[in-house]
């Protein structure tokens, strides 16, 4: 599992010379990417009718983890010879030897 990070979708735009930002947080980049292909007509419309071409979109990345990496128990190897350590290790773990 790789690290993912919060990520904005940084929306702005002109109207009547005053520029206009909106963020939107997203919890990863790869959802950012799919919402700017969503909002593409929305792009569109804003800058044909409103803003008059001064229009911009991207994704910033933050340094903000947005999940967790989960680490694996330490499982038993079946195949050694049962011994103490073995046996404590699988106790360690919640799995109570036979």
């Amino acid at each position: 599992m790789m690290l993912v990070y919060y990520t904005a979708l940084v929306f702005g735009y002109t109207m009547d010379s005053e520029k206009l930002t909106t963020t939107f947080w997203l919890k990863s980049y790869v959802q950012c990417i799919e919402a700017m292909i969503q909002l593409e007509d929305f792009y569109d419309y804003i800058a044909d009718n409103v803003s008059g071409n001064k229009i911009y979109m991207w994704c910033d990345q933050s340094t903000v983890q947005s999940n967790e990496i989960i680490k694996p128990k330490i499982r038993p190897n079946s195949s050694l010879p049962p011994h103490f350590r073995h046996f404590r290790k699988a106790e360690m773990n919640g799995v109570k030897p036979e």
